[in-house]
């Protein structure tokens, strides 16, 4: 499986306004054409404004599929243009129904892992100035996710995501959100989530949290 980047976006933190007053923060971010090169913790010329809940190893890359803008922009009545959500790969066809954690992809020069969903939070809705924007993303479960880099190398807007080994767990991105979100007591599915190895450190352990409870 191969699907395309259209779009590879980078961005520092900036202070900007809001419907709800100033916003510090890296979410929007700028296409580029590149080549740009990704390390093991983000692309050059990317950072993160809040670096206890972004970025780090696990979370040094996010991707937005593309096909998900069409149903916002029907959703809201609205044009969103790349990359609307805070995301580094803009990719198209790629879905979080198919897509596993710890599926490895090519791209570019780099090697990617899947690690976990991405959890919409309170910018999304304070950048579009939409206030139930994360509770749609939820819901609908177009979340986008995170990948960890396994080799660095650069990337450019145009190269083909290839998938070069599934992961044989099959817990989709998707699987993961419905735990999350929707069916937060099914103890078995969050026993079969929590042993994929690739899955990230910090979703591990907080799923274990519930398991205890």
């Amino acid at each position: 499986m191969k699907y395309k980047l259209l779009s590879l976006n980078v961005g520092r933190p900036e202070t900007y306004e809001t419907d709800k007053g100033e916003l510090n923060s890296a979410y929007r971010k700028t296409p580029v054409k590149g080549p740009v090169h990704l390390t093991c913790l983000n692309f050059e010329g990317d950072e993160q404004a809040d670096k206890k809940n972004h970025g780090g190893r696990d979370k040094a890359v996010c991707l937005y599929p593309a096909q998900h803008y069409r149903h916002w922009e029907d959703h809201y009545g609205q044009e969103f243009s790349f990359p609307s959500f805070g995301e580094n790969l803009t990719v198209e066809g790629i879905d979080e129904r198919d897509i596993r954690i710890g599926d490895i992809f090519q791209l570019g020069e780099a090697i990617l892992q899947v690690s976990e969903p991405r959890k919409p939070c309170y910018i999304i809705a304070r950048t579009h100035g939409i206030d139930d924007f994360p509770a749609r993303v939820m819901e609908k479960g177009f979340s986008g996710f995170y990948l960890r880099v396994l080799r660095e190398g650069n990337v450019t807007s145009g190269d083909y995501m290839t998938l070069i080994e599934p992961h044989p767990d099959e817990v989709t991105v998707n699987d993961v959100n419905e735990v999350r979100y929707h069916d937060r007591d099914n103890a078995t599915e969050i026993r079969r989530i929590v042993a994929v190895e690739p899955l990230a450190g910090g979703l591990k352990q907080s799923l274990n949290k519930r398991l205890q409870k």
